[in-house]
């Protein structure tokens, strides 16, 4: 099948497990499927290691100063968790924005590019978090593949990781790889910011040094700031902070938590303090998420 083909036929498959708007999990771990029927207000959020195949419609996504817009038939890569503003540009009930996901696994990744020989780039490396490009047609092929295992649940086990193994080669050797290679390999200044990232999701209730956390990183913290700031836009406390108010947000509305259990959950000393940073940073109270739980 040619691109035009492979997406049409990707899109078909992602549409019969999107009866509505919504994010909807499968069996497959880290595969999801994404419908926007309305034009919405720009939302914070986070871009994790993924790769997002769009399948109709148009989004626009900002990491800091920098802005990505990708739309049909194109793909996006983050090679990093980093927080962004994401709107949609594209996209009505009529035709809704179309899109599959599927999360990467930073250290499969990593030991995979140790068996990869590297293909020619340039030699500086960049501090983008985020790469967009044509979706190729071998990725759609895989990705086509992969859904079509949905209807033989059986075979999920046995298949998926072979082909989810196929998509991290090809977006290996992909002009999208050269991203990937610069935060998955070891001793790169951009592993190194991942490995701090990664810290810090783990250790996001903690209050923390950034000389600690520059030691950690293997630099000194004036260049450990710089660079952080460079791929995530923020500084590794303003980092820390949109951590704490993404998961009290989960909390109640997944958790069952009240306003104040998420506060002290997360690491803030106060729920008032925790409540206006909330409603600063989502901007509604965290009352109005907690009702909805």
């Amino acid at each position: 099948m040619n691109l035009s083909q492979l997406s049409l036929d990707l899109k078909k498959q992602a549409l019969r497990h999107l009866p509505c708007q919504g994010t909807f999990q499968c069996p497959i771990d880290g595969l999801e499927f994404h419908r926007i029927d309305d034009r919405v207000h720009p939302e914070n959020c986070f871009y994790k290691p993924m790769i997002i195949i769009m399948l109709q419609g148009r989004k626009r996504v900002a990491i800091g100063n920098r802005e990505y817009t990708y739309g049909q038939g194109q793909c996006l890569v983050s090679g990093v968790n980093v927080p962004a503003t994401s709107c949609l540009v594209e996209g009505s009930p009529e035709k809704p924005a179309i899109a599959v996901s599927l999360d990467l696994d930073t250290n499969l990744l990593s030991r995979m590019l140790t068996e990869i020989p590297p293909v020619p780039s340039p030699l500086r490396e960049s501090s983008e978090s985020i790469a967009v490009d044509t979706a190729e047609g071998d990725i759609l092929d895989a990705f086509s593949r992969l859904l079509r295992l949905l209807d033989k649940g059986s075979q999920i086990p046995a298949i998926a990781p072979i082909i989810i193994r196929e998509i991290y080669a090809r977006l290996i050797i992909s002009p999208l790889g050269r991203n990937l290679r610069q935060f998955c390999t070891k001793g790169t200044r951009n592993n190194s910011i991942m490995r701090a990232v990664n810290w810090l999701k783990k250790n996001y209730s903690k209050p923390f040094k950034i000389e600690e956390l520059a030691k950690y990183s293997h630099m000194a913290p004036t260049t450990f700031h710089r660079h952080f700031k460079a791929v995530t836009s923020v500084s590794p406390l303003q980092y820390q902070k949109r951590l704490r108010l993404y998961e009290g947000k989960h909390l109640m509305l997944f958790g069952n938590r009240t306003v104040a259990e998420a506060a002290y959950s997360v690491g803030y000393e106060s729920p008032a303090q925790f409540s206006r940073e909330y409603k600063r940073f989502f901007g509604v109270s965290p009352k109005k998420d907690a009702f909805l739980q």
